[in-house]
């Protein structure tokens, strides 16, 4: 039977702060043109990418927390796989439904890998990984991380605490010596360079993920973490840490982010901070769940919005960009509850009958009164 753990609802509040820093980066170039943005918010904002890295971290947390010791031989982890389809595809598709004016001159090929979410998987053909919607990239690192993880959290749930303490100072180096959150589709001041120098493979974003998880296996070995929270206090110097990677002028080495995240991360999930409480309160839970959807369908929301702005008075036209964050919001929030959710149980339901279907009839002596 699943074990049930006690949630973690400011990790859902932080997962909207993380996709609205992604929104903003995006929304940079244009803040750039129109107003005077000062040096230190320009550099915050320019390094809203390295959000990706955040989620990485936070899915391969997650996972580890919720799954230790439910993956088990093959059915195991067929129900894992089943699940991530379920949470992460209805969503996936319907932002590449309303993304489709963006791939009319796709080919097969590349429709097809990114349809199965292998577009970021092909070192030889990087330009495939941003194809149709640009942020699905990501998605395509995530189902990476997710054929994998059922083969690796049984091996480091056999690790002892000090073999995950060496693993978590390990992958730490490499994500910040290998500048592994930097390698992806991001830097909008020179991104046609940044995507010739990087190539998005997932085995190279593996890292965050694969530190996530130790970190979630060590969450959930702490004993004082299981409690009340005893140590709030060092939720803020992790959030001041954040704040001042991202806002230095510190080039490649803007890596060091993943320490202070990290900490952020296992702190917030200890919760008893009063930023915890923020993030875990019904209105943060919310946009917390309308994330994904946020995340995923900026690019054709805002190209809609762009559509129908056009043509009609510069007033109205810059009244409307300042009302599209908004209606992004909005949309996505009922996208979550009238699409998301629905076909996430309904797929849910759909491969447990498959499943019952599929399954051997019992033997006559098992039947039998005997036997009962």
């Amino acid at each position: 039977m699943p074990v049930r753990r006690r949630e973690l609802p400011a990790l859902t509040g932080v997962r909207f702060l993380a996709a609205w820093y992604v929104v903003l980066f995006h929304a940079l170039p244009g803040l750039a043109h129109r107003y005077p943005v000062p040096r230190v918010l320009a550099t915050f904002l320019s390094n809203g990418y390295l959000a990706v890295g955040l989620f990485f971290l936070l899915s391969g947390f997650i996972l580890a927390y919720t799954y230790e010791g439910q993956i088990a031989g093959r059915s195991g982890r067929t129900r894992f796989w089943e699940a991530r389809f379920a949470r992460a595809y209805p969503v996936y598709l319907l932002s590449l439904v309303l993304s489709y004016s963006f791939a009319t001159d796709l080919h097969f090929g590349t429709r097809l890998a990114v349809l199965t979410m292998l577009q970021a998987w092909n070192p030889f053909n990087p330009d495939m990984a941003g194809a149709w919607n640009y942020p699905a990239w990501t998605l395509s690192a995530e189902a990476f991380f997710y054929l994998c993880f059922p083969f690796v959290l049984p091996w480091l749930s056999r690790r002892s605490n000090r073999a995950l303490f060496w693993l978590t100072a390990a992958l730490l180096a490499a994500c910040i010596v290998g500048h592994t959150p930097m390698k992806g589709l991001g830097d909008w001041k020179h991104s046609a360079a940044l995507f010739e120098r990087v190539v998005p493979l997932p085995v190279l974003r593996i890292p965050e993920f694969l530190l996530g998880a130790v970190l979630g296996l060590r969450f959930l070995r702490d004993k004082t973490a299981q409690g009340p929270a005893s140590r709030p206090l060092r939720v803020y110097p992790a959030v001041l840490g954040t704040l001042a990677v991202l806002s230095l002028p510190l080039g490649d080495w803007v890596s060091l982010v993943i320490l202070p995240f990290s900490v952020l991360l296992y702190e917030l999930a200890r919760g008893g901070s009063g930023l915890a409480k923020f993030l875990s309160t019904r209105v943060m839970v919310l946009l917390g769940g309308a994330s994904y959807a946020i995340y995923l369908l900026r690019l054709p929301v805002t190209a809609e919005a762009r559509t129908v702005l056009s043509g009609l008075p510069s007033g109205i036209v810059r009244f409307g960009e300042l009302l599209a964050p908004l209606l992004l919001i909005l949309f996505s929030i009922l996208v979550f509850h009238y699409w998301e959710e629905p076909a996430r149980k309904m797929i849910r339901r759909w491969f447990t009958k498959e499943q019952m279907r599929l399954a051997p009839l019992p033997s006559s002596a098992s039947t039998s009164p005997a036997s009962n």
